[in-house]
């Protein structure tokens, strides 16, 4: 009898610190996954942040020049001319989108966009706007310049019947409008969002656009 006693206070205290011992790894492990979101959502956050979205005489305005050595202006002229249209006739573009320009002379391509601009994606929310912006491209030998302009949304959430409903972008995704005094964080709300997501697509467009011309990317990872 006695045995029997020892023996289970021997798994009772046994069970005890196997449940203790499990406590500590999960919490261990949910710090340690925690810490980790946590920088990796600092470092996705610091790319929305000041500076992000640049301005041309009081216009959102991006603009980034590639050089391209090797190849002329008539070659990348075709080659970006092909890549506006794919942009032009993409997964997301609506009726309005079409190229407006083309100048072998002049180098110049550019095109009227109208797209679905998609902040969440799942099968119980549709959350979206429509985004109009030109895309211009200036074509010389060895090298261009990809330009994203006149970028205004229509959200359907605050669309008013009888009003002019254009969001334009200096309204809602500048510095001032999307960040906070401190400039470190997005202001919540429908300016983060549309920042966010105007930045995800200016930039999928840009790079689209080297990669297209064979310009090589390097993903830098961080530990």
């Amino acid at each position: 009898r006695i045995n029997c006693i020892f023996v289970r206070k021997y798994f009772y205290y046994m069970k005890k610190i196997l449940i203790l011992v499990c406590c500590l790894f999960l919490g261990s492990t949910l710090i340690n996954r925690a810490q980790s979101n946590d920088k990796a959502q600092i470092v996705v956050t610091d790319n929305y942040l000041a500076g992000a979205v640049t301005e041309k005489k009081g216009q959102v305005f991006f603009e980034q020049t590639y050089t391209v050595p090797g190849k002329s202006k008539v070659e990348l002229f075709e080659i970006l001319k092909n890549y506006t249209q794919s942009v032009v006739s993409g997964e997301n573009h609506l009726p309005q989108s079409r190229i407006t320009e083309l100048s072998v002379e002049e180098g110049v391509i550019a095109a009227s966009l109208e797209e679905t601009l998609w902040f969440k994606r799942t099968a119980l929310v549709s959350d979206f706007a429509r985004f109009f912006y030109q895309l211009v491209f200036e074509v010389s030998d060895g090298q261009f310049t990809v330009s994203l302009r006149r970028l205004r949304y229509i959200y359907e959430p605050m669309v008013t019947p009888g009003q002019d409903n254009v969001m334009l972008a200096e309204e809602w995704i500048t510095d001032k409008e999307a960040l906070r005094k401190d400039g470190t964080q997005l202001r919540r709300g429908t300016s983060k969002k549309f920042r966010v997501a105007t930045i995800d697509r200016k930039n999928e467009l840009f790079r689209g656009a080297g990669k297209a011309c064979g310009i090589k990317y390097v993903r830098i990872v961080e530990d």
